[in-house]
């Protein structure tokens, strides 16, 4: 899809905007992780965020789900596991396979992290109305449904484009 000068002016301030607020949410993911003082990177806290909220799984299913290589899942879940905030089991459908869950301590340490990014927000957001609020929400909601629907067709994309350079 060509985009025409009139969608790159309506749309270039949400690009700009969209742009900074992924850098500085690096930035900001970096120094938290680097505040849990256990070398962690923000990628390896996600897998554990995945098993809180959507429950013991698979090495290869969490993978999936975080849409990174296995090997890495591997590599990271394994410092999870001797950090103690996740811990292998059997799986109760097949017990010769292994499942991966969070402790009790990573689901504390999941729950310190939310409760720290919930003192954040409040701080950013004291002097909004809550009108203003509600309407930010909306909007990201908005803004991320339709980045989650689109999100398929933009990696097909990118993946073809990627293709047809390779084999030009």
């Amino acid at each position: 899809m060509t985009v025409s000068g009139r969608e790159r002016e309506r749309t270039s301030r949400v690009t700009e905007q969209v742009q900074l607020l992924t850098r500085t949410m690096h930035i900001l993911r970096n120094h938290v992780a680097a505040a849990g003082g256990d070398g962690l990177p923000w990628s390896t806290y996600m897998l554990l965020f995945h098993l809180i909220s959507g429950g013991p799984r698979r090495a290869g299913a969490l993978a999936e789900l975080a849409c990174i290589d296995p090997s890495t899942v591997s590599r990271q879940v394994d410092n999870l596991v001797r950090l103690g905030l996740v811990e292998r089991r059997a799986d109760p459908l097949d017990g010769r396979a292994t499942v991966l869950a969070a402790t009790e301590a990573g689901v504390a340490m999941q729950q310190r992290m939310r409760a720290g990014r919930d003192r954040m927000m409040a701080r950013i957001l004291h002097n909004w109305s809550d009108e203003d609020i509600h309407q930010l929400a909306a909007l990201l909601e908005r803004f991320n449904a339709d980045l989650v629907a689109e999100l398929p067709r933009i990696i097909a994309t990118l993946q073809e484009g990627a293709l047809s350079e390779r084999t030009s």
